[in-house]
């Protein structure tokens, strides 16, 4: 009984991904049917031996490994569905963490956009995330674009 209980409010939590609650319902038929085995074989006045032509012997042996087979399938297909749940959310928390990742940023001045909305220069970013320590460099097609032909010490110039 616990289980059914367990398994309706993994539905009612999922009830969004119906995709991965599919395992559920068979699950819960199952265990359904071996609940009403057992109940059969619990109290016999609720069996008619004549309807079925068996003794009520067979017929208590029947109900009771037609239970027990059908819980141990519910319940393994149970478990399919709480591992298929649980796929599912690791894959779903995987791809939030990923675009958490993501850093929208300017294609032309390179500013970085903050969860309110606001554009702030790159450098403060790599300051406030905790990044490497920066500083401004020229790089030499740049040194070109800006100062044409003036002597470049090294392969960068500090500026």
């Amino acid at each position: 009984m616990l289980l059914l209980i367990v398994a309706g409010y993994v539905v009612w939590r999922q009830r969004t991904h119906f995709r991965t609650l599919v395992p559920l319902i068979p699950a819960t038929v199952f265990i359904a049917v071996g609940r009403i085995g057992d109940m059969l074989v619990e109290r016999p006045n609720l069996i008619h031996s004549d309807l079925f032509g068996l003794s009520s012997n067979s017929l208590h042996l029947i109900f009771a490994v037609t239970g027990n087979i059908a819980d141990v399938i519910g319940i393994s297909i149970l478990i399919y569905g709480f591992l298929n749940i649980v796929r599912f959310e690791k894959t779903e928390e995987k791809l939030i963490t990923d675009l958490e990742k993501l850093l929208p940023i300017c294609a032309s001045c390179k500013k970085y956009r903050t969860e309110d909305g606001h554009w702030l220069p790159i450098e403060k970013y790599l300051r406030e995330s905790g990044g490497p320590a920066i500083t401004h460099s020229v790089c030499p097609e740049c040194w070109t674009k800006l100062y044409g032909d003036l002597p470049v010490h090294g392969s960068e110039v500090d500026a």
